[in-house]
């Protein structure tokens, strides 16, 4: 065995073993640590939009005040140095909700379009770039359904495509889908299974150069928010979600993780409760701790590889469980922070506790629905904001009348619902009217006396 490769050996070893290589990477400012540097950028980042993404040399944030995507040079990280991504137009979109070809001709992005009933809904369009301007506009194929399409995570080679939908079928909320480039166009997207998706949801997806997915995710066990997860790929298909770990994850929304294509560096957003601003972080290696263990080799400085050692174990439950099949629509879910303009309302935190003993999440979703036998009636109430703060908007105006408010607690914040109905036609019904008044977020949610219930049979009517 030749020396480098006992190095790349020993390094890998030390990474395995080592469980507290980071010393704090929560601080938001920068932290040395033994391989990996993690610090905050200088950047402000506010409502509605708090995601990061690269572009060739640049990195993108939607600039608070013109909610128009701006860019500023890597080796300059300033935004006094910003400009706007395209000359030919605004951008105003999530800018981890960009997707671009190799060579960077062509890209796609989400935009709401108006749909039935006069709600807007995220679609997904393809474009063409040549030089600072973007043309061609068009609404990608797998896009035209009545259903939400966003957040484009494109593949090296442009040969396939993931995104996040509400589409059928479903786990629940947004799932993750792929949709491969044919001889005849994109062909009809392929739901990624119960491995991946959850009855959370599942968005921000993104595919490195080796087309591991990265994504963001309630609904699996983790440190509380949204959280990063990885699959790792084998060429066909994607492994287990790993959540990346509580010095990348923790109480707060981690949310847009991606990779620059060609230097060693990863970007994400943190936005933490009870705060309107997020922040930017990025993640780069620490090159003299490389330099120090004479460590060359360039697979041993693959930043992508190395985070995924970074990742936590599949949870035994998930690597006993068999492959679970695509189910029909669960209950809807919690709504996710609006990343739009026209979406106007801001997400609830959302915090779950860390059970020491079990090194996993709560599951709060089983013990809602647990909590009372079903024994009372199932009553349905039309769910529109969520709030840090109790008692925050006891009344509600819809559609000019006004509404009392009914308010539970439920996974780190206060849940603000109007109405009471004994059938879900009737929920139905009141929920188009919350939509019509600017309740973007509105659903339908089903009750047993003053305990939320998530079993999908109840929907059954």
């Amino acid at each position: 065995m030749n020396l480098p490769t006992l190095n790349v050996l020993v390094f890998c070893s030390l990474l395995l073993s080592n469980g507290s290589f980071y010393r704090d990477a929560r601080t938001g400012s920068a932290q040395p640590v033994e391989w990996f540097r993690i610090e905050a950028l200088d950047l402000q980042l506010s409502s509605p939009c708090y995601d990061v993404a690269f572009f060739r040399d640049a990195i993108l944030y939607l600039k608070p005040g013109v909610e128009t995507i701006y860019q500023f040079p890597l080796d300059n990280p300033d935004p006094v140095e910003s400009r706007p991504l395209f000359s030919s137009m605004d951008m105003s979109c999530s800018p981890a909700a960009l997707a671009f070809s190799g060579d960077y001709s062509s890209g796609y992005c989400t935009r709401p379009v108006m749909g039935h009933e006069q709600v807007y809904a995220e679609k997904i369009f393809e474009f063409s770039i040549e030089g600072d301007r973007a043309s061609a506009w068009s609404q990608a194929p797998f896009s035209q359904d009545p259903s939400r399409s966003l957040h484009p995570a494109l593949s090296r080679d442009g040969s396939f495509l993931v995104f996040s939908s509400d589409r059928l079928p479903t786990q629940g909320g947004l799932d993750l889908f792929v949709t491969r480039r044919t001889e005849t166009g994109w062909s009809e997207p392929v739901n990624l299974g119960g491995d991946i998706n959850t009855s959370g949801h599942e968005w921000f997806p993104f595919l490195d150069g080796m087309n591991n997915l990265w994504f963001s995710s309630t609904g699996h066990s983790g440190y509380g928010g949204y959280d990063i997860f990885v699959c790792a790929y084998d060429g066909t298909t994607w492994g287990l979600p790993r959540n990346l770990g509580e010095y990348i994850n923790g109480p707060q929304n981690e949310l847009g993780f991606s990779i620059h294509p060609l230097k060693q560096l990863a970007l994400f957003s943190r936005t933490l409760p009870g705060e309107s601003e997020g922040m930017a972080m990025m993640v780069s290696l620490n090159e003299e701790a490389f330099d120090a263990a004479g460590i060359n080799e360039p697979s041993a400085r693959n930043l992508a590889l190395l985070m995924q050692r970074l990742a936590d174990p599949v949870p035994q439950a998930s690597v006993s469980r068999p492959g679970r099949p695509v189910s029909q629509p669960a209950p809807e879910p919690e709504p996710e922070p609006e990343r739009t303009k026209v979406s106007g309302q801001q997400q609830g935190a959302r915090q779950q506790e860390v059970q020491a003993s079990a090194g996993v999440r709560e599951n709060v979703r089983e013990s809602a629905t647990s909590v009372n036998a079903a024994t009372e009636p199932v009553i349905f109430r039309v769910q529109i904001i969520s709030s840090l703060y109790e008692n925050s908007f006891p009344t509600v105006f819809i559609e000019g009348q006004s509404y009392s408010t009914y308010q539970y607690f439920y996974m780190g914040s206060y849940r603000i619902t109007v109405g009471k109905f004994d059938s879900l036609k009737e929920a139905n019904e009141f929920r188009l009217k919350c939509l019509n008044s600017g309740f973007k977020q509105a659903f339908v949610a089903a009750f047993r006396g003053d305990t939320r219930v998530t079993d999908p049979s109840v929907y059954k009517q």
